[in-house]
């Protein structure tokens, strides 16, 4: 199993948080950072989830429409900003059994927190920065077990449109 995580790109500042829109720069993220890809590499995604965020849903939706997968958006409530990573995790690790892809449109600090867990340095470590419209590719090493309950995972990418063009740096 190969998971993806992708953080939302750039939205605009309006209020409240949960309605914000992408911006243009958010759209042009998406664009620049799949035209660094193959997009071959998202042919056995299953499911796309999502946080209920629409800048998060928008980015789910474009990145979905440019990289042509075919999998359905599922909007998950359990992947705002605050929720349990752990959580995630465990969905993650009943998931990986079954075969196919996942791909993950979300927030920080929970998604920082997810990748720290899946690599084994617990939720609080802080060792993974995800930029906006960063996206990250896991392999599932081993089965999730006594020892491992997430699975064990390898980092096999993570790219951020910030180290494409330095005007996207965005935390």
């Amino acid at each position: 199993m190969r998971l993806f995580l992708l953080r939302h790109a750039h939205a605009r500042d309006t209020w409240p948080d949960e309605t914000r829109h992408l911006s243009a720069r958010g759209l042009n993220q998406i664009k620049k950072l799949f035209s660094t890809l193959d997009k071959s590499m998202f042919s056995d995604v299953v499911q796309i989830w999502h946080s209920p965020y629409l800048r998060a849903r928008q980015t789910a939706e474009e990145f979905k429409r440019i990289a042509s997968i075919g999998a359905p958006l599922v909007e998950n409530a359990f992947l705002r900003p605050a929720d349990s990573a752990e959580n995630t995790a465990k969905d993650i690790a009943m998931l990986s059994s079954f075969g196919g892809d996942l791909m993950i449109v979300g927030h920080n600090p929970h998604l920082e927190q997810l990748s720290d867990i899946l690599l084994g340095s617990g939720s609080d470590c802080g060792k993974t920065m995800f930029h906006k419209c960063t996206l990250a590719m896991y392999i599932l090493s081993e089965a999730p077990g006594v020892s491992s309950p997430y699975g064990r995972w390898t980092l096999s990418f993570l790219i951020s449109p910030c180290v494409l063009n330095a005007e996207d740096f965005d935390s």
